[in-house]
């Protein structure tokens, strides 16, 4: 019987078969791709924070000190810079009406001076070639008045709810 295993083994060749044919998944933007505007909510946010920017998950996230965020465009005709922020009623009733201002690879874009808490949009064209297709954009924010801890001095400026740029 050992024998005849053995045999069923030297039969007929397998043969040679085609690589059946490929197929590519779609799995959406490759990792670490930025694009032009972000939510405060959107699952990949911590790609974008640069600096001051607080990290806890929701639809706004405190702005600090000096807030950065970094974007990438695929094209720069006719663009804007927007932000899209609250002012809390209990910073404001310290603070004062308020003038955010915003920066593109240091450039400054424009400001926005809120007198009233609530929501605020800031929307500013761009300056032709300050940002190139493809390359990390940096965007910088000002707050002044900034509310100051009477605790342990931290400085909050205002809730960013989403930022970035449109045409």
């Amino acid at each position: 019987m050992a024998v005849c295993l053995l045999g069923a083994g030297c039969g007929r060749e397998a043969g040679t078969y085609p690589v059946p044919p490929q197929q590519s998944l779609d799995l959406g933007v490759d990792p670490g791709h930025l694009k032009a505007y972000v939510e405060m909510d959107d699952p990949t946010i911590a790609e974008y924070i640069v600096n001051d920017i607080s990290p806890e998950r929701g639809i706004r996230k405190w702005a600090f000190l000096h807030p950065e965020l970094k974007f990438q465009v695929k094209d720069t005709s006719h663009l804007k810079f927007v932000a899209e922020f609250a002012l809390p009623e209990v910073t404001y009733r310290v603070t004062g009406p308020l003038t955010v201002s915003a920066a593109v690879n240091g450039q400054a874009v424009g400001s926005i001076r809120c007198d009233h808490a609530g929501d605020w949009r800031l929307e500013k064209p761009v300056p032709e070639g300050a940002v190139k297709v493809g390359e990390e954009i940096h965007v910088t924010f000002e707050a002044t008045p900034r509310w100051v801890s009477p605790e342990d001095g931290a400085q909050l400026s205002f809730f960013l709810r989403a930022a970035g740029f449109t045409q």
